[in-house]
């Protein structure tokens, strides 16, 4: 159990996972065709980027480059999850101390080894596998037609919306270099995050079904609205929204493992968790974080890579 060694599909089941925290954030804000557009696109640009990156080190200015902008969508992961709990609770006065208590594990699975956390992620997320499951097969019966065939905002904030979402799969690049295997563990990768573009848009798609386009963009949290109206009780949206922290939290953990070994990740939370508290990515539009993450990718294919290991 103290091997550092990674499978790809650790790392690819943490993608899938994580993934699903911005991708049930963009349901009910974009539209479900053009996030499938995203998905498509996304798995292409991940096939490009794996055969450039393979299995060596990214250029130092690079690195320093994605741990950077890993910290600053982390600040915004536990700022998002926080807002969502507290809006689920109907207590908005605790923001401080729910971010230090959702910043906590994340310290704790930071400041050991990396190798740990992924094997965790590997057996919780069938949990979140059920979840996704359950829903749609519960959803799509109730889904009104006419709804989730209305256009959902612009086709700009859509595409932007979903490549945030397939950028998940960016943040393994830094940690690439220590997993074991050939090209079929590749595929095996770009078939995870292929599914996780499909099910975003499933999850859009269904969130404008249930509610509406117009009623969906008054909302916070419209998915997890919308899972609420699946059960006899309101009970089903707050259930919903505790057991989509395993994605919040595998999301925010996988960014904080991009800054290396030893005690890096820690230190990236508590970072992160400062930046969360000051409210900095509150004043950031919306645009940046997606902008930020396709710089991130066309640097990784324009510069060299570091030697073999």
């Amino acid at each position: 159990m103290k091997s550092e060694k990674l499978s790809i599909r650790q790392l690819a089941v943490a993608v899938l996972t994580g993934g699903l925290s911005a991708g049930a954030a963009a349901a009910g804000r974009a539209d479900w065709r053009w996030l499938l557009l995203a998905a498509a696109l996304g798995t292409a640009v991940g096939c490009l980027l794996l055969w450039r990156v393979g299995r060596r080190p990214l250029h130092p200015v690079l690195n320093g480059l994605y741990r950077a902008w890993a910290v600053v969508l982390l600040a915004d992961v536990l700022g998002r999850t926080s807002q969502r709990i507290q809006q689920a609770a109907g207590n908005e006065e605790n923001t401080g101390w729910l971010l230090v208590l959702l910043a906590a594990p994340l310290v704790w699975m930071g400041w050991g080894k990396a190798a740990a956390f992924f094997r965790a992620v590997e057996i919780l997320w069938l949990a979140v596998a059920a979840a996704v499951a359950a829903i749609l097969l519960l959803g799509v019966p109730q889904i009104d037609w006419r709804w989730a065939l209305e256009p959902v905002g612009d086709w700009k904030g859509s595409v932007l919306a979903g490549t945030l979402t397939m950028s998940t799969g960016l943040f393994i690049l830094p940690i690439l270099y220590k997993v074991e295997g050939g090209a079929d563990g590749d595929r095996q990768g770009l078939v995870w995050l292929g599914t996780l573009g499909v099910i975003s848009a499933a999850l859009a798609a269904l969130t404008a079904g249930l509610l509406s386009p117009v009623v969906a963009a008054r909302l916070d949290g419209p998915f997890f609205a919308a899972a609420g109206l699946l059960g006899d009780s309101a009970r089903l949206e707050g259930l919903v929204s505790a057991l989509w922290l395993l994605p919040d939290l595998t999301l925010a953990g996988l960014l904080a493992h991009c800054w290396g070994k030893q005690r890096w990740p820690a230190l990236a939370v508590v970072i992160a968790l400062g930046l969360a508290l000051a409210g900095a990515t509150d004043w950031l539009p919306e645009t940046v974080m997606p902008l930020g993450c396709l710089v991130l990718a066309v640097l990784t294919a324009a510069l060299p890579v570091g030697r073999d290991k």
